[in-house]
């Protein structure tokens, strides 16, 4: 029987070999009967931290770097492939439709993701658009979801000031959410944006609540 640290050793282990296959057995040991938010506050969140630490320390290069961002999108595919629920009072209606996206230039997607995948599973129509997505691809998908929101996250503000007038714009037909680092008071008051919280699983449970309540207006 391996320990969690055991399994977390063995991970590394595979990561540093480039071992695809043991490095995949290892992360489905921890991961094993665990439901998707603990999956990404107990695991993916704090290996994601790991990963920029010893990049920083320089004992983990691009390519592991690389290495590690695909087999973590790989599996949080399959943790996303259980139906989602319905969380809204009326379970006849659809529910909200948000928009998920890095603006132009910005690469790190997957915290980005987990919120995407946790609001679906809780109900919501999460649409991923991923990273480096151009600002009149991400209007356009507004307009044809119907979106009732977009959440744009960045690790820079400029990500986001860089398109000020056009998100100002877009905060104008939905509700417009920034997140990551780049997310600072003066970017969010700029373009227009409600900031939402650091972390992935408040930010989840804030988002909902505010959809409820936009579901209310209707």
């Amino acid at each position: 029987m391996h320990t969690s640290t055991t399994t977390a050793d063995e991970l590394w282990a595979a990561v540093e070999t480039f071992d695809a296959e043991a490095a995949e057995v290892a992360i489905a040991r921890l991961l094993w009967d665990v439901p998707l938010s603990g999956a990404v506050t107990g695991v993916v969140l704090p290996f994601l931290r790991e990963v920029g630490d010893r990049w920083e320390a320089g004992t983990l290069s691009v390519a592991h770097e690389h290495f590690v961002t695909d087999m973590l999108r790989r599996t949080l595919s399959a943790l996303a492939a259980v139906p989602p629920q319905q969380v809204l009072d009326d379970a006849s209606a659809p529910s909200p439709v948000v928009l998920l996206a890095c603006p132009p230039g910005e690469r790190h997607d997957l915290v980005l993701l987990c919120v995407a995948l946790m609001l679906r599973e809780r109900g919501v129509r999460a649409r991923f658009l991923g990273a480096d997505t151009p600002i009149p691809a991400i209007l356009a998908a507004a307009r044809v979801t119907g979106a009732a929101a977009v959440v744009l996250a960045a690790t820079r503000p400029t990500a986001f000031t860089a398109h000020a007038s056009s998100l100002r714009r877009l905060a104008q037909d939905c509700a417009l959410y920034a997140a990551g680092r780049g997310a600072d008071d003066q970017a969010v008051a700029e373009i227009g944006a409600a900031p939402l919280p650091d972390d992935p699983v408040r930010a989840v449970v804030f988002l909902v609540g505010a959809l409820m309540g936009l579901t209310d207006s209707w």
